[in-house]
């Protein structure tokens, strides 16, 4: 893989349409292909697969660069009092975001519009959209031929998915240090200033509301490490975060991921594994348990246990302190994404950290502050 080549790829992709109008994406890309080159670890396969992604994100940028230029005025619409939900990876964020998506009054970011921005589907139609209902049929059939690959994760393509997708147009991105080895990449990302890739999903969710607009709640476990952004970038957001277990989280993020690599790779590199990714998740912790300080007003505490216990219970705490009405209409919602999915769906995942070679005291380093201030480590 070379830069010019996804580049041109992603000329060609988007018919033409030029470079995007800043060029912060590039240093990014570039980090990765170095390290691409240096780690050797992609098969072939996964090569492939890698390289589409670039292209596919470079040329949405390309995409939401050239619509905006052509309709200016949709970055004069503002995003209010958007909602945040992050935490531990494997904290019940996707449940949660499930369940507010349920609520009419909800707008998400649905997985098929991740990819598909531009044009925005026509108003009404975010889960009749043709796009949309490609992507479903895709599921229908992965589904079918291989129920358990997905019982780590699912996502429908008309369910809300993770702003990663977003974070990547601007290759600032967890979801790739998630897939391989970026080494360095993974130490850039942690500490590279966010901004941009901010701005950049601030206007992509300013074009999708411009035809279906409403009271946006979003995902992503990763915006833990940047939670500063969020507030820079949305100074009205109100956050939801997800607290469990970190022993429990970590060693189900380790499986759910080492699955994910081998699709990718040669072998998954537990040896990277282990030394990388115990210090990126304790960032999901570390950072906003520092700025829950400085805005205590500003985070909801929502604990794994209470709400796999009493889901619709929790909800209405939820909305109580986000201010918005608890209706009928959202109960019902809810209350049917709860019978259509229930725990387990796609089978049990099993995990632990003795796998990985790790034990709690191992672990001990990277939680203890967090669990002084929320104690939800099981005995």
């Amino acid at each position: 893989m070379h830069f010019e080549e996804i580049v041109d790829a992603a000329r060609e992709a988007t018919g033409g349409l030029p470079d995007p109008d800043k060029d912060t994406w590039q240093e990014g890309l570039q980090i990765l292909l170095r390290d691409h080159a240096r780690s050797n670890i992609l098969s072939e396969r996964g090569q492939g697969i890698i390289k589409g992604r670039y292209v596919n994100a470079l040329a949405t940028r390309m995409q939401v660069d050239d619509y905006i230029r052509q309709h200016p005025e949709v970055l004069d619409a503002p995003i209010k009092r958007p909602v945040f939900i992050l935490g531990l990876v494997r904290t019940g964020t996707t449940m949660v975001s499930y369940l507010m998506d349920a609520d009419p009054a909800t707008r998400s970011l649905l997985r098929w519009e991740a990819y598909n921005v531009t044009p925005p589907a026509a108003p009404g139609a975010t889960r009749s959209d043709p796009r949309c209902l490609l992507e479903k049929a895709q599921d229908e059939e992965r589904i079918k031929q291989n129920p358990g690959m997905f019982n780590t994760h699912f996502e429908a393509a008309d369910g809300p998915t993770e702003c990663v997708h977003m974070l990547a147009q601007d290759f600032r991105s967890m979801m790739f240090t998630a897939l391989t080895s970026t080494p360095v990449y993974a130490d850039w990302l942690l500490y590279c200033d966010m901004s941009s890739a901010y701005e950049h999903r601030k206007r992509v969710f300013q074009i999708l509301q411009s035809t279906n607009p409403g009271r946006w709640v979003l995902k992503m476990p990763s915006d833990s490490v940047f939670i500063p952004w969020i507030f820079r970038t949305f100074p009205d957001a109100r956050v939801i975060w997800t607290h469990r277990d970190p022993y429990e989280a970590f060693a189900s993020s380790f499986s759910m991921r080492s699955k994910a690599r081998t699709i990718f790779n040669k072998d998954i590199d537990i040896d990277y594994m282990r030394c990388k990714w115990p210090l990126q998740l304790s960032l999901h912790l570390r950072r906003p348990l520092e700025l829950a300080q400085e805005r205590p007003n500003d985070i909801y505490h929502l604990y794994y246990d209470d709400m796999t216990a009493n889901p619709i219970a929790e909800m209405k705490k939820v909305y109580s302190w986000l201010g918005d009405e608890w209706t009928v209409n959202a109960e019902t919602g809810m209350n049917q994404w709860l019978q259509e999915n229930p725990q387990n769906r796609f089978g049990k995942h099993s995990y632990s950290l003795n796998e990985w070679g790790f034990t709690k005291k191992d672990i001990e380093p990277y939680v203890a502050d967090y669990l002084k201030v929320h104690p939800v480590a099981k005995k």
